[in-house]
């Protein structure tokens, strides 16, 4: 049943409660004081970003004045991540000199194969008879091997392949040769210069002639000495085939302490070579180089003169046919091989090409890659070199117009290429099965070939592996390099318009960056992409 009572009501505090502080402070109690403020925090100590670092130290030495009038082209990739850590005018053009070989080197790894062998043959029309008679001419036939009879480097000379081959004939019983001994460049329907390699290029040894039978570098050994008689001229030894080449000797021997001073030079398209100047008498020899007119014609002659060491009679004479002198392709399907010869590996090819950044090299490389792909109809040579170049960089992520090139050197002026295309290559060929192989071949800073005398004593030093360029007011070095923090790198920098001021002595440009890059901070660059 319900209560009808009425609830007690609530209790209320009591007043007494009410007054606690004010009795507090009748009795002289106080509450606690409040703590003193903290110190105010030091201001955050800003780490800075390696990448930021890295960039910093490049912008810093890229923008110095004596850069003002000039045109970098740089860009960095890590080959670990895959992030681009710096670039500046990535995607422009600029003139890559000998740049353009890790394009031509690149693409003959992968499409001739690191072990091919270019061959050179000795052909007749038939095989010796009873007698030892070979009928008809005897044709040395070349294919491109760029390391027949290497010049003299300071070392031995090389083996002579013309005594290899007169070995060979006389081993299968050759006596007599009854036609001419012919030095057939064929092979290769192209100009004996590389586009755009311009005339001043073509008197020295890095403008060489290609052939397809090129024989010691497209260049003679002149060696100059002075006569016993003042007065008289110097004397002239040529090496290889001396008497063979046609000299004006216009030299003069001079009396002991006199100025001297000689030199050697052929006019573009003549055979005729010109020594001029003087030596003391007294005087060391001076070893001079100049190129050869027409290297097959030189190539049939140095074989005659080796048959004749070994007693083979020529019933005819030494010439050179080259493509377009006949009215129909040799048929070499109806020849008979009585001797050979072979070039080293591909591999050590491209590995001397890179190192030395030998013109001569690199242009019979592309241009044997265009006698061995597409046809007659496709162009001449070079042409078909430049399109089985142009093909492979498809198939290596390359875009069209990321490279304009016209040779396979780099000794042209009207080829163009962006860096980032170049580090787009370097990138490729570090995922290749070929990537030690290509690597080996880039001269090693503070070690061989054309960085021998670089980066000595830097952290670059055996450590970053590039390719060098150089031509008048430009400069290029693009490879690989580990940084100091471990991280590996894929650069590429060109400098194009760029005057240096005379009597410097600085190292190339590029080769400071690239010190610069081998000492990068330590620590990952990149973090994660």
């Amino acid at each position: 049943m319900p209560s009808d009572r009425n609830p007690p009501p609530a209790r209320r505090p009591a007043t007494w409660v009410r007054f606690l502080p004010a009795l507090a402070v009748a009795c002289g109690l106080q509450a606690a004081p409040a703590p003193p403020p903290l110190p105010p925090a030091p201001p955050a100590v800003r780490v800075q970003d390696p990448v930021e670092a890295l960039a910093a130290r490049i912008r810093a030495f890229t923008e110095a004045p004596r850069f003002a009038a000039a045109a970098w082209g740089i860009q960095v990739v890590s080959l670990d991540t895959g992030r681009v850590l710096f670039e500046h005018n990535a995607g422009k053009y600029f003139l890559p000199a000998s740049n353009v070989k890790l394009f031509t080197a690149a693409m003959a790894l992968q499409e001739l194969g690191p072990d091919l062998r270019i061959r050179t043959s000795l052909y007749g029309i038939a095989a010796p008879d009873a007698g030892g008679i070979v009928p008809g001419d005897l044709v040395l036939y070349g294919r491109g091997d760029p390391t027949l009879m290497r010049p003299w480097n300071g070392g031995a000379y090389q083996a002579d392949p013309f005594e290899s081959l007169a070995n060979q004939l006389q081993a299968r019983g050759v006596r007599e040769v009854r036609g001419d001994l012919v030095g057939d460049d064929s092979y290769f329907d192209a100009p004996t210069y590389g586009p755009g390699w311009e005339v001043e290029d073509l008197r020295y040894a890095y403008g060489a002639e290609t052939s397809a039978l090129t024989v010691h570098h497209s260049v003679l050994d002149l060696w100059v000495y002075p006569g016993t008689v003042p007065g008289g001229p110097c004397g002239l030894f040529v090496q290889p085939g001396q008497g063979l080449a046609d000299l004006a000797n216009r030299t003069r021997t001079e009396t002991a302490g006199a100025d001297q001073g000689v030199r050697a030079d052929r006019a573009p398209g003549q055979s005729a070579i010109r020594v001029t100047g003087s030596l003391a008498n007294g005087a060391p020899p001076v070893r001079l180089t100049v190129t050869v007119r027409d290297p097959a014609l030189l190539a049939a002659r140095l074989l005659g003169r080796a048959l004749e060491r070994h007693g083979i009679r020529v019933g005819g004479r030494a010439r050179a046919v080259h493509a377009g002198d006949r009215d129909t392709a040799l048929d070499l399907g109806r020849l008979v091989e009585l001797g050979h010869l072979e070039s080293p590996p591909l591999a050590a090819v491209l590995r001397e090409m890179l190192k030395r950044s030998d013109n001569l090299y690199a242009q019979l490389v592309l241009l044997h890659a265009g006698a061995r792909s597409g046809a007659p109809g496709d162009g001449d040579t070079v042409q078909r070199g430049l399109a089985a170049l142009a093909a492979w960089m498809g198939r290596a992520g390359l875009k069209p117009g990321d490279a304009v090139l016209e040779e396979g050197a780099g000794l042209s002026r009207k080829n163009l290429v962006k860096p980032e295309a170049i580090v787009r290559l370097l990138v490729y060929m570090d995922r290749q099965p070929e990537a030690g192989l290509f690597r080996d071949c880039l001269p090693v800073a503070g070690v061989d070939g054309t960085l021998g005398a670089l980066m000595g004593g830097t952290t670059a030093q055996g450590n970053l592996a590039a390719k060098t360029g150089t031509l008048r007011h430009t400069h290029a070095l693009s490879g690989y390099v580990t940084g100091a923090g471990g991280e590996r790198l894929a650069f590429a920098i060109l400098l194009n318009n760029y005057c240096p001021e005379p009597g410097t002595g600085a190292p190339p440009a590029p080769a400071e960056l690239g010190a610069i890059l081998a000492g990068s901070p330590g620590g990952t660059l990149s973090g994660t992409p």
